[in-house]
């Protein structure tokens, strides 16, 4: 933040308690809605479990975020604020939708460049980087992007929700604009709220209305970032920190259409996926991944000190994703079940 001293602090702890226990509460409500997650072919549960946790997720931040810029003297709604405030609610509402009627994935995508167009159309974009409308398209395609690999991740209880819990306590904390630290610092506070209905046993899913929010919120954290810490290389904050989800959906699709497969086709060849598969604890699983959210963290500090330049902090945190990979790959040749 620009000067956290004027923060007031015991208000806007209020603020994050009231944030965690309404998102916990909400949560609790949609166990109650009976929209439930039948078990498939690429399920990693086995009987059906109800989904719709983002509900409360999402709903939590969006009440929070004007309170919290009026306690730091910002205006409640600025544009950018408020394009942010309105894109989430879309991309919720339809997913939310999607959760309950199952609708076509066509329609989901519409749903995800409608909510980057609302950011990108209200401030929330690169700048200086490709030229105007170069900038615009890839703030779009960032931003649909990152929204789908917090969906693709979503399988596991704990992984995608926790993931970006970790990774906005170090956005918090490195932001130097309020404008970007309060709203991570809230959905932060809200996922927290989410988190024991669903790790390391789940009574509740985030669902897509959770997974497709927080996701748009993320990618929305990083063009921030990208926009307000160029002196620290802000654009490299949100790639470390979800390097383990992007790395992993990236590294997925290549494989997939390596092998010819169809990429908009459901399967199970994800890493993560592929580990629970071969006999890994899904809960080691989760673990090990908020494990590269922490290392991603920890070169997202070292840049924003000047300790480490953005460049080598994205290789550095290559290492890890190297070695989960190999340790995967070895465990599916020893005898893991075949392909789905």
């Amino acid at each position: 933040m620009n000067d956290p001293s004027c923060l007031p602090l015991m208000p806007f702890a209020i603020l994050l308690v009231a944030t965690w226990a309404s998102a916990a509460l909400m949560v609790l409500g949609a166990t109650r809605l009976n929209v439930l997650d039948h078990p498939g072919h690429r399920s990693s549960h086995t009987r059906p479990t109800p989904k719709g946790g983002g509900l409360g997720i999402i709903a939590a931040v969006v009440m929070a975020v004007p309170i919290a810029r009026h306690l730091d003297g910002l205006p409640v709604l600025s544009v950018a604020t408020f394009g942010m405030i309105v894109a989430t609610i879309v991309l919720a509402a339809v997913s939310w939708l999607d959760d309950v009627y199952q609708w076509r994935p066509a329609i989901k995508l519409a749903a995800q460049f409608a909510a980057a167009a609302i950011l990108v159309g209200t401030g929330t974009r690169l700048s200086g980087v490709a030229g105007p409308a170069g900038d615009i398209i890839l703030s779009v395609m960032w931003l649909v992007y990152v929204t789908n690999a917090v969906n693709f991740m979503d399988g596991l209880n704990g992984l995608a929700s926790g993931a970006i819990m970790l990774a906005c306590l170090v956005i918090a904390c490195v932001a130097p604009s309020a404008a970007v630290a309060l709203p991570a610092l809230l959905l932060a506070a809200a996922i927290a709220g989410f988190i024991p209905f669903n790790f390391p046993s789940a009574r509740i899913f985030m669902g897509d209305v959770g997974s497709q929010g927080c996701g748009v919120l993320i990618g929305a954290f990083g063009l921030m970032l990208a926009d307000t810490a160029p002196a620290f290389g802000g654009w490299s904050g949100v790639p470390l920190l979800m390097s383990g989800l992007l790395y992993d959906v990236t590294l997925t699709l290549f494989r997939r259409w390596r092998a010819g497969a169809r990429l908009t086709e459901s399967h199970r060849d994800h890493l993560y996926q592929l580990a629970t598969r071969g006999g890994m604890a899904p809960a080691l699983v989760t673990v090990i991944h908020w494990g590269f959210v922490i290392w991603g963290g920890t070169l997202t500090v070292a840049v924003a000190r000047g300790w480490c330049g953005p460049a080598p902090a994205l290789l550095l945190v290559l290492p890890p994703q190297i070695l989960w990979t190999w340790q995967v790959l070895i465990r599916m040749r020893r005898g893991a079940p075949g392909r789905a």
